[in-house]
Protein backbone atom coordinates (compact mmCIF):
# COMPACT_ATOMS: atom_id res chain seq x y z
CA UNK A 1 0.00 0.00 0.00
CA UNK A 2 1.46 3.39 -1.08
CA UNK A 3 1.63 6.53 1.43
CA UNK A 4 -1.34 8.04 -0.75
CA UNK A 5 -3.52 4.76 -0.36
CA UNK A 6 -2.58 4.64 3.59
CA UNK A 7 -3.47 8.40 3.96
CA UNK A 8 -6.72 8.19 2.27
CA UNK A 9 -7.87 4.58 3.93
CA UNK A 10 -7.35 6.66 7.39
CA UNK A 11 -9.20 9.30 6.13
CA UNK A 12 -11.89 7.14 5.12
CA UNK A 13 -11.77 5.59 8.85
CA UNK A 14 -12.06 9.28 10.17
CA UNK A 15 -15.01 10.24 8.30
CA UNK A 16 -17.15 6.55 8.84
CA UNK A 17 -17.03 7.83 12.67
CA UNK A 18 -18.46 11.52 11.98
CA UNK A 19 -22.19 11.65 12.63
CA UNK A 20 -24.01 12.18 9.21
CA UNK A 21 -25.01 16.32 10.01
CA UNK A 22 -21.62 16.68 11.19
CA UNK A 23 -19.55 16.77 7.58
CA UNK A 24 -19.59 20.88 7.46
CA UNK A 25 -17.58 21.25 10.94
CA UNK A 26 -15.35 18.16 10.63
CA UNK A 27 -14.11 19.35 7.18
CA UNK A 28 -11.78 22.05 8.74
CA UNK A 29 -9.88 19.07 10.47
CA UNK A 30 -9.31 17.08 7.25
CA UNK A 31 -8.79 20.08 4.49
CA UNK A 32 -4.84 20.35 4.32
CA UNK A 33 -4.72 16.16 3.99
CA UNK A 34 -6.65 16.25 1.22
CA UNK A 35 -4.99 15.51 -1.76
CA UNK A 36 -6.23 13.86 -5.43
CA UNK A 37 -4.92 11.29 -7.64
CA UNK A 38 -2.41 13.80 -8.89
CA UNK A 39 -0.77 14.39 -5.72
CA UNK A 40 -2.40 18.44 -5.48
CA UNK A 41 -3.61 19.35 -2.36
CA UNK A 42 -7.13 20.93 -1.77
CA UNK A 43 -5.71 24.04 -0.16
CA UNK A 44 -3.42 24.54 -3.11
CA UNK A 45 -6.15 23.82 -5.92
CA UNK A 46 -8.46 25.92 -3.94
CA UNK A 47 -6.08 29.28 -4.19
CA UNK A 48 -5.93 28.94 -8.16
CA UNK A 49 -9.73 29.17 -7.91
CA UNK A 50 -10.39 32.54 -9.15
CA UNK A 51 -13.69 34.14 -9.92
CA UNK A 52 -15.38 33.96 -13.59
CA UNK A 53 -16.56 37.49 -13.70
CA UNK A 54 -17.97 37.65 -17.09
CA UNK A 55 -20.03 34.82 -15.65
CA UNK A 56 -21.24 36.33 -12.56
CA UNK A 57 -22.38 39.58 -14.54
CA UNK A 58 -24.06 37.51 -17.23
CA UNK A 59 -26.14 35.13 -14.53
CA UNK A 60 -27.32 38.41 -13.44
CA UNK A 61 -28.17 40.20 -16.83
CA UNK A 62 -30.51 36.92 -17.52
CA UNK A 63 -32.28 37.72 -13.92
CA UNK A 64 -32.90 41.31 -15.02
CA UNK A 65 -34.45 40.02 -18.11
CA UNK A 66 -36.39 37.76 -16.70
CA UNK A 67 -37.95 39.44 -14.54
CA UNK A 68 -38.30 42.35 -17.53
CA UNK A 69 -40.07 39.17 -19.77
CA UNK A 70 -42.59 38.36 -17.09
CA UNK A 71 -43.86 41.35 -16.84
CA UNK A 72 -44.29 41.36 -20.79
CA UNK A 73 -45.68 38.28 -21.02
CA UNK A 74 -48.54 39.35 -18.29
CA UNK A 75 -49.05 42.65 -20.08
CA UNK A 76 -49.20 40.57 -23.39
CA UNK A 77 -52.00 37.79 -21.78
CA UNK A 78 -54.53 41.02 -20.30
CA UNK A 79 -53.85 42.83 -23.94
CA UNK A 80 -55.38 38.83 -25.15
CA UNK A 81 -58.11 39.10 -22.51
CA UNK A 82 -56.67 36.13 -20.34
CA UNK A 83 -58.37 36.07 -17.09
CA UNK A 84 -56.50 39.32 -15.23
CA UNK A 85 -56.73 37.12 -11.75
CA UNK A 86 -54.99 34.19 -13.05
CA UNK A 87 -52.19 36.47 -14.93
CA UNK A 88 -51.73 38.55 -11.58
CA UNK A 89 -51.10 35.25 -9.34
CA UNK A 90 -48.82 33.34 -12.34
CA UNK A 91 -46.67 36.72 -12.51
CA UNK A 92 -46.46 37.07 -8.92
CA UNK A 93 -45.08 33.30 -8.72
CA UNK A 94 -42.85 33.83 -11.57
CA UNK A 95 -41.48 37.20 -10.45
CA UNK A 96 -41.17 35.87 -6.69
CA UNK A 97 -39.40 32.88 -8.53
CA UNK A 98 -36.86 35.10 -10.61
CA UNK A 99 -36.56 37.57 -7.79
CA UNK A 100 -35.15 35.19 -5.65
CA UNK A 101 -32.97 33.60 -8.33
CA UNK A 102 -31.71 37.13 -8.64
CA UNK A 103 -31.31 38.69 -4.89
CA UNK A 104 -29.26 35.72 -4.79
CA UNK A 105 -26.08 36.86 -6.24
CA UNK A 106 -26.05 39.46 -3.20
CA UNK A 107 -24.22 36.19 -1.09
CA UNK A 108 -21.79 36.29 -3.82
CA UNK A 109 -21.09 39.94 -3.12
CA UNK A 110 -20.90 39.03 0.41
CA UNK A 111 -18.28 37.12 -0.24
CA UNK A 112 -16.28 39.77 -2.15
CA UNK A 113 -16.38 37.59 -5.42
CA UNK A 114 -18.36 40.32 -7.36
CA UNK A 115 -14.96 42.29 -8.44
CA UNK A 116 -11.17 42.16 -7.29
CA UNK A 117 -11.27 45.10 -5.65
CA UNK A 118 -13.45 44.80 -2.21
CA UNK A 119 -14.50 48.28 -2.27
CA UNK A 120 -15.64 48.06 -6.00
CA UNK A 121 -16.94 44.79 -4.62
CA UNK A 122 -19.36 46.61 -2.41
CA UNK A 123 -19.96 49.27 -4.27
CA UNK A 124 -21.77 47.18 -7.30
CA UNK A 125 -23.36 44.94 -4.87
CA UNK A 126 -25.45 47.47 -3.32
CA UNK A 127 -26.05 49.45 -6.77
CA UNK A 128 -26.86 45.99 -8.68
CA UNK A 129 -28.58 43.88 -5.99
CA UNK A 130 -28.93 44.78 -2.53
CA UNK A 131 -30.95 47.68 -2.79
CA UNK A 132 -33.96 45.58 -4.23
CA UNK A 133 -34.44 44.18 -0.60
CA UNK A 134 -33.05 47.00 0.87
CA UNK A 135 -30.05 44.71 2.24
CA UNK A 136 -27.00 46.56 2.19
CA UNK A 137 -23.99 44.14 1.83
CA UNK A 138 -21.97 45.13 4.67
CA UNK A 139 -24.46 44.63 7.24
CA UNK A 140 -25.59 41.75 5.20
CA UNK A 141 -22.15 40.09 5.38
CA UNK A 142 -21.67 40.26 9.15
CA UNK A 143 -24.56 38.68 9.86
CA UNK A 144 -24.05 35.83 7.20
CA UNK A 145 -20.29 35.16 8.30
CA UNK A 146 -22.08 34.69 11.55
CA UNK A 147 -24.13 31.69 9.80
CA UNK A 148 -21.41 30.30 8.46
CA UNK A 149 -19.17 30.36 12.20
CA UNK A 150 -22.50 29.34 13.86
CA UNK A 151 -24.46 26.91 11.31
CA UNK A 152 -26.57 24.33 13.08
CA UNK A 153 -26.01 26.00 17.17
CA UNK A 154 -28.78 28.85 18.08
CA UNK A 155 -26.44 31.60 17.35
CA UNK A 156 -26.93 30.92 14.03
CA UNK A 157 -28.21 34.33 12.40
CA UNK A 158 -30.29 32.55 9.74
CA UNK A 159 -33.16 30.59 11.64
CA UNK A 160 -35.86 29.73 9.01
CA UNK A 161 -34.44 26.31 8.95
CA UNK A 162 -35.30 26.01 12.86
CA UNK A 163 -38.86 25.77 12.10
CA UNK A 164 -40.59 22.25 11.00
CA UNK A 165 -41.81 22.35 7.57
CA UNK A 166 -45.45 22.48 7.90
CA UNK A 167 -48.86 23.92 6.54
CA UNK A 168 -48.03 26.78 9.47
CA UNK A 169 -44.59 27.46 7.71
CA UNK A 170 -45.87 27.44 4.21
CA UNK A 171 -48.55 30.01 5.58
CA UNK A 172 -46.32 32.26 7.73
CA UNK A 173 -43.42 32.27 4.81
CA UNK A 174 -46.27 33.41 2.12
CA UNK A 175 -47.31 36.13 4.42
CA UNK A 176 -43.96 37.11 5.20
CA UNK A 177 -43.77 36.58 8.29
CA UNK A 178 -40.37 34.25 8.10
CA UNK A 179 -38.75 36.96 6.30
CA UNK A 180 -39.76 39.67 9.04
CA UNK A 181 -38.64 37.31 11.51
CA UNK A 182 -35.64 36.55 10.26
CA UNK A 183 -34.14 40.38 9.22
CA UNK A 184 -35.29 41.19 12.67
CA UNK A 185 -32.97 38.46 14.33
CA UNK A 186 -30.41 40.31 12.37
CA UNK A 187 -31.23 43.70 13.38
CA UNK A 188 -31.71 42.20 17.53
CA UNK A 189 -28.36 40.36 17.17
CA UNK A 190 -26.13 43.39 16.08
CA UNK A 191 -27.99 45.81 18.80
CA UNK A 192 -27.81 43.68 21.51
CA UNK A 193 -23.87 43.08 20.35
CA UNK A 194 -24.46 39.82 19.92
CA UNK A 195 -20.96 38.09 20.57
CA UNK A 196 -20.66 36.00 18.00
CA UNK A 197 -21.46 38.75 15.37
CA UNK A 198 -19.38 41.16 17.32
CA UNK A 199 -16.57 38.09 15.72
CA UNK A 200 -18.18 38.40 12.72
CA UNK A 201 -18.01 41.62 12.18
CA UNK A 202 -14.56 42.10 12.17
CA UNK A 203 -12.86 43.33 8.77
CA UNK A 204 -16.05 43.06 7.12
CA UNK A 205 -17.25 46.76 6.58
CA UNK A 206 -19.75 49.11 8.67
CA UNK A 207 -22.65 50.33 7.26
CA UNK A 208 -22.96 53.82 8.08
CA UNK A 209 -26.06 55.53 6.53
CA UNK A 210 -25.99 53.15 3.59
CA UNK A 211 -28.69 50.88 4.86
CA UNK A 212 -31.17 53.93 5.21
CA UNK A 213 -30.15 55.20 1.61
CA UNK A 214 -30.95 52.07 0.16
CA UNK A 215 -34.46 51.48 1.68
CA UNK A 216 -35.06 54.96 0.14
CA UNK A 217 -33.93 53.63 -3.48
CA UNK A 218 -35.89 50.01 -3.05
CA UNK A 219 -39.17 52.01 -2.06
CA UNK A 220 -39.04 54.30 -4.47
CA UNK A 221 -37.86 51.75 -7.59
CA UNK A 222 -40.44 49.53 -6.78
CA UNK A 223 -42.93 52.13 -6.02
CA UNK A 224 -42.39 53.69 -9.68
CA UNK A 225 -42.85 50.33 -11.64
CA UNK A 226 -45.76 49.90 -9.68
CA UNK A 227 -47.26 52.93 -10.12
CA UNK A 228 -46.09 53.16 -14.12
CA UNK A 229 -47.25 49.70 -14.56
CA UNK A 230 -50.49 51.17 -12.74
CA UNK A 231 -50.71 54.08 -14.73
CA UNK A 232 -50.62 52.69 -18.23
CA UNK A 233 -53.68 50.22 -17.19
CA UNK A 234 -51.71 46.91 -16.42
CA UNK A 235 -53.25 46.23 -13.21
CA UNK A 236 -51.98 42.57 -13.23
CA UNK A 237 -48.71 43.46 -13.71
CA UNK A 238 -48.29 45.51 -11.40
CA UNK A 239 -50.27 43.26 -8.10
CA UNK A 240 -47.96 40.22 -9.70
CA UNK A 241 -44.96 43.02 -8.74
CA UNK A 242 -46.38 43.40 -5.48
CA UNK A 243 -47.18 40.11 -4.67
CA UNK A 244 -44.31 38.38 -6.57
CA UNK A 245 -41.63 40.61 -4.13
CA UNK A 246 -43.84 40.87 -0.91
CA UNK A 247 -44.78 37.91 -0.77
CA UNK A 248 -43.53 34.84 -2.75
CA UNK A 249 -40.31 36.10 -2.63
CA UNK A 250 -39.68 35.45 1.00
CA UNK A 251 -42.50 32.21 0.59
CA UNK A 252 -39.37 30.50 -2.20
CA UNK A 253 -36.37 32.19 0.16
CA UNK A 254 -37.57 30.82 3.68
CA UNK A 255 -38.13 27.62 1.88
CA UNK A 256 -35.00 26.92 0.17
CA UNK A 257 -33.20 27.63 3.68
CA UNK A 258 -35.04 25.13 5.48
CA UNK A 259 -34.24 22.70 2.75
CA UNK A 260 -30.28 23.62 2.93
CA UNK A 261 -29.96 23.03 6.52
CA UNK A 262 -32.58 21.23 8.50
CA UNK A 263 -31.46 17.89 9.33
CA UNK A 264 -33.17 14.36 8.74
CA UNK A 265 -34.01 14.12 12.38
CA UNK A 266 -34.84 17.33 13.26
CA UNK A 267 -37.91 17.19 15.57
CA UNK A 268 -40.97 19.41 14.89
CA UNK A 269 -41.55 19.73 18.40
CA UNK A 270 -37.91 20.89 19.10
CA UNK A 271 -37.31 24.64 19.76
CA UNK A 272 -33.82 25.02 18.55
CA UNK A 273 -33.29 28.76 19.80
CA UNK A 274 -33.05 26.82 22.71
CA UNK A 275 -31.16 23.77 21.83
CA UNK A 276 -28.17 23.27 19.04
CA UNK A 277 -29.54 21.18 15.85
CA UNK A 278 -26.43 20.34 14.39
CA UNK A 279 -25.05 21.32 11.41
CA UNK A 280 -26.10 20.20 7.75
CA UNK A 281 -25.91 21.14 4.28
CA UNK A 282 -26.36 19.50 0.92
CA UNK A 283 -25.88 19.60 -2.90
CA UNK A 284 -28.85 19.70 -4.67
CA UNK A 285 -27.21 18.71 -8.23
CA UNK A 286 -26.88 21.30 -11.60
CA UNK A 287 -30.19 20.71 -13.53
CA UNK A 288 -32.09 23.41 -15.12
CA UNK A 289 -34.38 23.99 -12.06
CA UNK A 290 -31.82 23.31 -9.24
CA UNK A 291 -29.30 25.92 -10.45
CA UNK A 292 -32.27 28.75 -10.47
CA UNK A 293 -33.68 28.05 -8.40
CA UNK A 294 -30.06 27.53 -5.90
CA UNK A 295 -28.82 29.95 -8.09
CA UNK A 296 -25.06 31.60 -7.29
CA UNK A 297 -24.09 28.77 -6.04
CA UNK A 298 -26.65 27.54 -3.87
CA UNK A 299 -27.28 24.30 -5.18
CA UNK A 300 -24.04 23.36 -4.08
CA UNK A 301 -24.63 24.92 -0.88
CA UNK A 302 -22.62 21.88 1.21
CA UNK A 303 -19.57 22.82 -0.71
CA UNK A 304 -19.78 26.66 -0.24
CA UNK A 305 -19.95 25.86 3.29
CA UNK A 306 -16.99 23.77 2.74
CA UNK A 307 -14.95 26.31 0.92
CA UNK A 308 -17.08 29.67 1.12
CA UNK A 309 -14.17 31.86 0.06
CA UNK A 310 -15.03 30.11 -3.66
CA UNK A 311 -17.11 31.48 -6.25
CA UNK A 312 -20.12 29.99 -7.43
CA UNK A 313 -18.79 29.97 -11.05
CA UNK A 314 -15.83 27.61 -9.82
CA UNK A 315 -18.21 25.28 -7.60
CA UNK A 316 -18.28 23.09 -10.38
CA UNK A 317 -14.46 22.62 -10.53
CA UNK A 318 -14.17 22.06 -6.97
CA UNK A 319 -16.84 19.45 -7.09
CA UNK A 320 -14.65 17.34 -9.61
CA UNK A 321 -11.67 17.95 -7.08
CA UNK A 322 -13.31 16.46 -4.28
CA UNK A 323 -14.46 13.80 -6.23
CA UNK A 324 -11.23 12.48 -6.70
CA UNK A 325 -10.39 12.99 -2.89
CA UNK A 326 -12.02 10.51 0.13
CA UNK A 327 -14.48 13.55 0.17
CA UNK A 328 -16.62 11.89 -2.90
CA UNK A 329 -18.13 9.47 -0.29
CA UNK A 330 -19.44 12.31 1.58
CA UNK A 331 -20.61 14.26 -1.48
CA UNK A 332 -22.34 11.14 -2.51
CA UNK A 333 -24.24 10.77 0.94
CA UNK A 334 -25.49 14.69 0.79
CA UNK A 335 -26.63 14.85 -3.01
CA UNK A 336 -30.83 15.04 -3.21
CA UNK A 337 -33.04 17.08 -5.02
CA UNK A 338 -35.69 20.22 -3.49
CA UNK A 339 -38.35 18.37 -4.24
CA UNK A 340 -37.21 14.72 -2.43
CA UNK A 341 -36.20 17.13 0.82
CA UNK A 342 -39.34 19.06 0.37
CA UNK A 343 -40.97 15.40 0.58
CA UNK A 344 -38.94 13.93 3.43
CA UNK A 345 -39.93 17.39 5.88
CA UNK A 346 -43.27 18.01 5.12
CA UNK A 347 -45.80 17.45 7.17
CA UNK A 348 -49.45 19.39 7.69
CA UNK A 349 -48.79 19.55 11.93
Amino acid sequence: MTDQDAGTEALLRELSAVSHDDYSNSFAKLRGRLTDSRGIRLPDFVRDLQPAYRRVYFDIAVGYAALAAVVALVSIGQWAGIWPVALGLLGAILIGYWALYLTSFIHEGAHWNLAPDRTINDWLSNLLLSWIIALEIGFYRKVHFEHHRSLGTIHDTEISYFSPLNARFLVRSLLGIRAIETLLSYHRNAAAGHKPMARASAGTGGTGTKPFLLFAIAITVHGSIVLALSWSGLWPAAIAWVLGFGAVLPFFGSIRQLLEHRTEDARPDQDYTAIDQGACARIFGPGYFASTFGSAGFNRHLLHHWEPQVSYTRLADLERFLADTPMRVVMDRRRVSYAETFRRHFSLY
